[in-house]
């Protein structure tokens, strides 16, 4: 006869793989317990206010195929709150190649299998905090993530999918992002969901699927982009999510500049959407400005930008490829549901951001409703290698 083994101690059933816990305490000693790896950790209703005094500077590390569930059904009964973290609780050391400090989230994931279940998690109010959810455990090249259930709020980033610097290169990401609410990240970038191939880095990959998530009074509802990085993949679909009530609903960049010496080229992001909403995206609360400008609205497209800080023709052979399927557009800022560019200079000399950079968006069923506004290149590229198209 099988016998359940289960010590009511520190809540460990080895039979099924999961872990009690019903305190911030217990909950530290569950997360940083190298035993506890390939665990569930199931935790008790209630409010865990992290505190810096433990492992990791108060963070929460996911270890080797390790999940987090709350209550089933119940997402605000389990409050993960990072909110009384100082500052230099996301302060990872510096890279050699860039200027500053790396910074993380509240919750870290990446290493191997990650998942967190029903549980409400917020954030923090500076932007030492880089997000809520963070993907940055680079301990596998291949990671599987799972957020489902969850309630993300009160940071600069909700959930931030990223393969970050040059460690990460080579790395693939396969995420599934099912039934969350993305709300109230107004801190900085202020973004609900972000996917991120970012600096110095080369062949990273993201497979994103969404479903049924929403996403709402963020600065910006979803972003996605190939950031100072090279032949760098993203791939994102959407099923059934709404995109409502934030600064601006979607900002999607094949690829990004904003540093000299340093190019992004060869990068690539599609996104496919299946009956999601875009709507009432009004620029309240604002979206970002500066050097990596978001518009206010429902969706900007840009196949490739440079910032004030980076060179002209520094990105090059960037694609974009955009595709709606009885998707719903409408009440976003005026004049246009969509603002898209083949290729974005804010360069002071106003030099084309670089060459070959496309942008193609594809309007099916009751998404040919959506407005748009159609730039090939700013400034003008006499060549005319930078492009966008529509397609109803």
């Amino acid at each position: 006869m099988q016998v359940e083994i289960f010590s009511a101690a520190n809540g460990i059933n080895s039979k099924s793989g999961k872990v009690d816990v019903s305190n911030v305490e217990q909950l530290y000693t569950a997360v940083n317990d190298p035993e506890n790896a390939g665990h569930e950790i199931v935790l008790a209703p209630g409010t865990y206010i992290l505190n810096p005094g433990y492992p990791n500077s108060g963070r929460i590390e996911l270890l080797h195929d390790m999940s987090l569930r709350g209550q089933p059904g119940k997402a605000e009964q389990v409050i993960i709150d990072g909110s009384a973290l100082p500052g230099s609780s996301f302060l990872l050391p510096p890279h050699p190649t860039f200027p500053g400090v790396k910074r993380t989230g509240v919750i870290r994931m990446g290493n191997g299998t990650n998942a967190l279940e029903w549980l409400t998690v917020k954030g923090h109010a500076t932007t030492n905090a880089y997000s809520v959810i963070e993907t940055d455990l680079n301990t596998t090249s291949i990671t599987n993530i799972r957020v489902a259930h969850c309630i993300v709020t009160g940071g600069q980033i909700g959930l931030n999918i990223r393969n970050r610097e040059a460690e990460a290169s080579g790395r693939i990401i396969e995420a599934e992002i099912a039934n969350n609410e993305f709300t109230g990240n107004v801190t900085g970038f202020g973004q609900g969901i972000g996917f991120f191939n970012a600096r110095d880095m080369t062949n990273g990959i993201i497979r994103a699927r969404l479903k049924g998530n929403y996403v709402h009074g963020n600065r910006i509802g979803l972003r996605a982009w190939n950031v100072v990085s090279n032949h760098c993949s993203i791939e994102i679909e959407s099923n059934a999510d709404r995109f409502e009530d934030n600064g601006a609903g979607l900002a999607l960049l094949g690829a990004f500049n904003e540093y000299p010496n340093f190019t992004a080229n060869d990068n690539y992001v599609s996104f496919g959407a299946y009956g999601s909403t875009i709507l009432n995206n009004l620029g309240i609360p604002a979206p970002p400005s500066g050097t990596a400008q978001v518009f206010p609205g429902g969706m900007m497209a840009i196949g490739a930008m440079v910032s004030v800080n980076s060179f002209p023709a520094t990105t090059s052979n960037n694609k974009l490829t955009i595709k709606f399927w009885g998707c719903q557009f409408d009440g976003n800022l005026a004049p246009y549901d969509i603002n898209a560019l083949g290729a974005r200079s804010t360069y002071p000399s106003l030099n084309p951001a670089g060459t070959n950079n496309v942008v193609n968006i594809w309007l099916n069923g009751i998404s040919v409703n959506a407005t748009a506004s159609l730039t090939p290149s700013f400034p003008i590229e006499a060549a005319g290698t930078n492009t966008v198209n529509v397609y109803r």
